[in-house]
């Protein structure tokens, strides 16, 4: 399931902004064609021209996307079950539903079969793409008051004792990439959670794996890897 909706702020008309020799979007359905272990590509959109780009680029758009599922603050989670459901009515009733978001073009098709293969191994009920945190580590987080003074955010550690970064433990956070879920999970979705089961497994991206644009930058810096590595980012 990709969904791609036609009303970014961040950057206006990311999905179908061209990034190298194609329009976002058709980056994720790309990646999803590799992909061996995905059966079928469907694009979640209230849009009509980018329905029209899915299909040229060999997604599937059997249903409309409900505009209220298209606001700034619906949860992916909730447009991910409203198209599993849709795809239950129209008889196609996915055992794994894996959401796939656009503004990660740089996932490998073999990083999306390996979450799919963690969830039917049964050893997992969610498998989710994780990123290395670095730079903006939870330790380093500061409240800043409105006189400009600042203290650290975590009050219960001693977090000035981390004077550089290789002392700061491994910590990751979810990159927005991949979702992979049993269908129970959605089905069961209270609307309060991330629906990630009680055995949720991670798959760890590296750098280039993880680019997400939500910013202009973020897609200038999608645009510099493009140009600089065609053959990366074409794998």
């Amino acid at each position: 399931m990709i969904s791609a909706r036609g009303g970014s702020k961040g950057v206006p008309g990311k999905n179908l902004r061209r990034l190298g020799d194609r329009p976002l979007l058709a980056h994720a359905i790309r990646i999803a064609q590799a992909a061996t272990r995905v059966n079928r590509i469907v694009l979640s959109t209230e849009d009509a021209t980018i329905a029209a780009v899915g299909r040229e680029y060999g997604a599937e758009t059997p249903f409309d996307r409900p505009p209220e599922l298209a606001a700034d603050l619906v949860p992916l989670l909730a447009v991910t079950k409203h198209g599993m459901e849709a795809m239950d009515a129209l008889g196609y009733r996915a055992d794994i539903v894996v959401q796939l978001s656009p503004t990660c073009p740089f996932v490998r098709p073999e990083t999306i079969d390996r979450s799919i293969e963690l969830v039917m191994s049964g050893d997992a009920d969610s498998a989710v793409t994780l990123k290395r945190i670095e730079h903006e580590h939870p330790y380093r987080a500061k409240v800043l008051q409105p006189d400009a003074t600042f203290g650290p955010f975590l009050q219960d550690i001693d977090v000035e004792r981390f004077q550089s970064r290789q002392e700061l433990p491994e910590l990751f956070c979810t990159s927005g990439a991949v979702y992979t879920r049993r269908r129970q999970l959605l089905e069961d979705w209270s609307g309060h959670d991330f629906a990630f089961g009680r055995t949720p497994k991670g798959v760890v991206l590296d750098d280039i794996e993880a680019v997400n644009i939500d910013r202009l930058i973020d897609f200038l810096f999608a645009e510099f890897l493009i140009a600089h590595d065609a053959s990366r980012s074409a794998s």
